[in-house]
């Protein structure tokens, strides 16, 4: 008669105090600089007030520049590099190399970093092409530009609030990682702006990049850029979404509009 035996099961290692401190560093350098771009974004593309008196230099409109066709390519160069970090490292493939390198809880955070680097990029070194498509003044359809301006990034900011900016800026997975404790996904959120449109932030950025009583050659190729890329961006983010939460997506896509929000529930 054969005897079975039953080895002891090995449970998971916690890492040394020292590491998941300094893990949890990471995870919180990477939330505080997202917190911080929101604000300098927001003056960035206002201009506020205009190119004659920006709070900001640069911004979209002010600041040096190298000329108008080493300032059409610079530009195209940072955006491209803003759309591929964010799209590339959205994948699953990307995901799984990082994770060979950091541990799984701030591979978020590695992504947040990343994404806070080529937006540094971004608007650091922005080449202005100040050539005046319109010029609103200071009439009410000015007013009415700055308050579309205003909503845009209301928006983008309720949008990340109501679903957790914690973990959407990979806080809450690095405090996960410093307790040694395995991280609990977050279960899918539909409520308030989210039970009108399935992608709330991306329309507060198309709204905050496009509006504005003061349009340039140079603001108008920063928000064809932004726009192409959500465009892009959005069908392999989605298809990501649905690996995550399967039919419960499927059903809330077949509910809620991509980026046009729906009046009546």
């Amino acid at each position: 008669m054969n005897s079975t035996t039953h080895e002891p099961v090995k449970t998971k290692k916690k890492p040394a105090p020292v590491l998941r401190f300094i893990g949890l560093l990471y995870g919180f350098s990477a939330f505080a600089v997202a917190v911080a771009i929101w604000p300098f974004m927001v003056i960035f593309m206002g201009n506020l007030r205009y190119v004659a008196d920006p709070w900001l230099n640069p911004s979209v409109d002010a600041g040096h520049s190298l000329g108008s066709w080493t300032a059409v390519l610079i530009n195209i160069f940072l955006l491209l590099l803003f759309g591929l970090q964010h799209s590339l490292m959205s994948r699953n493939f990307v995901k799984q190399a990082i994770e060979k390198i950091v541990p799984k809880d701030l591979e978020r955070s590695t992504y947040v970093h990343a994404a806070n680097i080529a937006m540094i990029l971004l608007l650091v070194f922005w080449q202005p092409l100040p050539y005046i498509l319109w010029d609103l003044g200071s009439g009410i359809l000015a007013d009415i530009m700055w308050g579309l301006f205003g909503l845009g990034w209301l928006i983008l900011l309720a949008g990340g609030t109501s679903i957790d900016l914690l973990e959407l800026w990979g806080l809450r997975q690095a405090i996960s990682w410093f307790k040694g404790e395995p991280y609990r996904e977050l279960p899918m959120k539909t409520a308030w702006l989210y039970e009108r449109v399935r992608h709330p932030q991306y329309l507060g950025i198309l709204i905050g990049v496009w509006t504005g009583p003061y349009m340039t050659v140079g603001h108008i190729l920063f928000a064809l850029g932004f726009s192409l890329y959500i465009m892009i961006g959005l069908r392999y983010e989605e298809r990501g979404i649905i690996e995550r939460y399967g039919k419960g997506y499927e059903d809330y896509r077949q509910r809620v509009p991509a980026l046009i929000p729906k009046l009546r529930k």
